[in-house]
């Protein structure tokens, strides 16, 4: 495998890593054969390049991980009307999915999307106050004292966004 190769893979890696996903040897053979072959591709074709780097890969390995690469955007899927679909890995990473560009935007927009639905369910509340911002801390009261750490960065979150969680 060239250095790019590796690297290539390496990205790939963390990607799937950091977003929670298992990268096992027939996984990581998978997402080598992807690489190395560089187009669509269908399951059964897959299935025989990522054999050639881990014997034990099977057909129920290839479909479940390209099933979750595609719930998690990063795989392209190509449904042919009588044929086999294809999958393409979307775009390789250029860096950390935590520093991709584009990732930001999105996460916020998720972030917002999840407030509105705990407003829905009465977890937390608009404020009608300005919201702080990147620049200026969001105030807190001066006997505050952090329940946890995750939920503390999280009301500090969604304060930044509008909202105060119940």
């Amino acid at each position: 495998m060239s250095e790019m190769d590796s690297d290539a893979l390496a990205g790939w890696e963390a990607r799937c890593k950091s977003l929670g996903l298992l990268v096992t040897a027939p996984r990581r053979a998978i997402l080598t054969a992807m690489l190395r072959l560089d187009q669509s591709l269908d399951a059964v074709t897959l299935l025989q390049a990522a054999r050639e780097h881990h014997a034990g890969t099977s057909i129920g390995t290839v479909y479940r991980f390209l099933r979750e690469l595609e719930q998690l955007g990063l795989v392209h899927i190509e449904a042919q009307l009588h044929s086999r679909s294809r999958w393409r890995l979307r775009g390789l990473p250029q860096a950390t999915p935590e520093r991709a560009p584009g990732n930001v935007r999105e996460m916020l927009q998720q972030v917002q999307s999840f407030l509105r639905d705990l407003e829905k369910l009465g977890l937390a509340e608009a404020l009608q106050m300005p919201r702080p911002t990147l620049a200026t801390p969001a105030t807190r009261p001066a006997n505050h004292a952090p329940v946890d750490a995750s939920l503390d960065t999280m009301q500090e979150i969604a304060e930044r966004l509008g909202y105060r969680l119940a």
